[in-house]
């Protein structure tokens, strides 16, 4: 050693050494929580599109049982048991079952975009006093409009109750 390195500081220093690279294992907590929550919203989406084509696979099979119906000019009390099972699928049955005359006919209206059945006592008579009571392509017609828009109707129904709590 030269007498001018013994003099010099620096010169007894090191080489600087670099860091390793940072790992990205284990994962910061902000990551785990989206790793979590985008696990979350796709197991919420997987159950909703579920939900949504079992609830269009039932829908389809009634209209296909409303189409048999009509093929084989079905009567309107045919057609009454098509529409109150429909109903039984989608409410608690202590709400659906006891339903009958009025209070059936003013169900079914609080729950149609457009009124069904025309008026309540042709609706009366041709379910109780007909002995056969044929129904119109316009009953059919109405019947699916009823069946297509019933969980919208459900749902509007629901909100408006929310609204009022």
């Amino acid at each position: 050693m030269s007498p001018l390195d013994s003099q010099n500081p620096l010169a007894q220093l090191n080489d600087i050494i670099a860091p390793n690279a940072a790992s990205f294992w284990p994962l910061a907590p902000i990551y785990w929580a989206l790793l979590f929550t985008l696990v979350a919203a796709l197991i919420g989406l997987t159950y909703l599109i579920k939900r949504i084509k079992k609830q269009r696979k039932k829908q389809q099979s009634i209209l296909i049982k409303l189409q048999e119906l009509e093929s084989s000019k079905a009567n309107f009390i045919t057609l009454n048991q098509l529409i109150k099972g429909v109903a039984l699928q989608h409410f608690p049955r202590q709400q659906v079952a006891s339903l009958h005359s009025e209070a059936w006919f003013d169900f079914l209206q609080r729950y149609a975009t457009t009124p069904i059945f025309k008026d309540k006592d042709t609706f009366l008579t041709r379910l109780y006093q007909e002995k056969n009571p044929v129904c119109s392509d316009s009953d059919f017609a109405q019947t699916k409009q009823w069946i297509k828009q019933l969980p919208k109707q459900i749902k509007k129904h629901h909100q408006e109750a929310n609204k009022h709590v």
